[in-house]
């Protein structure tokens, strides 16, 4: 029974390591001037939802979803709808960290699976809501990169569905935050 899951979870970390070595190729050949026009200004929130895709990648590369939601908002896009649609493609890439993570949980070692094992049985220890709450709060409110967590979270076995909720509250909540005081400040000048 084992089997079939190592299998799956071993393509899955192949897949997962194409794509993102195919983000980080894009990244390298086409800067976001370039991406804009190709896809051009009416596919703003296309742009916007793939460039904070990318944007989730943010500790392995200098590329950043919060200039592109300034600057959107400075073109006079709704700020609401330019942070929720900013939200979902840095949430969608902080998640495919987490496969990621979930995927080469079984590349480990046998020493380090059982120091994942121990930090598993520690979050377990906490009530289910506060390791949610945690989650949505260092996402929502720390500019650090989320990718760290939600792959840390996946490597030590923690579950998708405690973890993709206050993911997705936390990464929509900054980038509307950010959109609005984008937003306020621009008012100001």
């Amino acid at each position: 029974m084992q089997k079939p899951r190592i299998t799956f979870r071993r393509i899955l970390f192949v897949l997962l390591l194409v794509f993102m070595l195919g983000f980080l190729l894009m990244i390298l050949c086409y800067s976001p001037k370039d991406l804009i026009m190709m896809l051009g200004v009416r596919n703003s929130f296309v742009i916007a939802f793939f460039v904070s895709l990318v944007g989730a990648f943010t500790s392995l590369t200098k590329f950043s979803a919060y200039p592109m939601i300034i600057a959107l908002v400075a073109g006079q896009m709704n700020p609401f709808t330019v942070g929720l649609v900013a939200g979902l493609g840095l949430a969608s890439g902080d998640i495919l960290f987490f496969l990621f993570g979930y995927s080469a949980r079984d590349l480990a070692s046998e020493k380090w699976k059982g120091v994942l094992n121990k930090i598993l049985d520690r979050l377990y220890r906490l009530k289910g809501i506060l390791v949610q709450v945690l989650i949505y709060f260092y996402v929502a409110c720390t500019p650090f990169p989320n990718n760290l967590l939600s792959g840390s979270l996946a490597f030590t076995g923690y579950p998708f569905k405690k973890v993709v909720i206050p993911l997705m509250l936390g990464d929509i909540s900054f980038c509307i935050l950010v959109a609005w005081l984008a937003f306020r400040g621009i008012a100001l000048i």
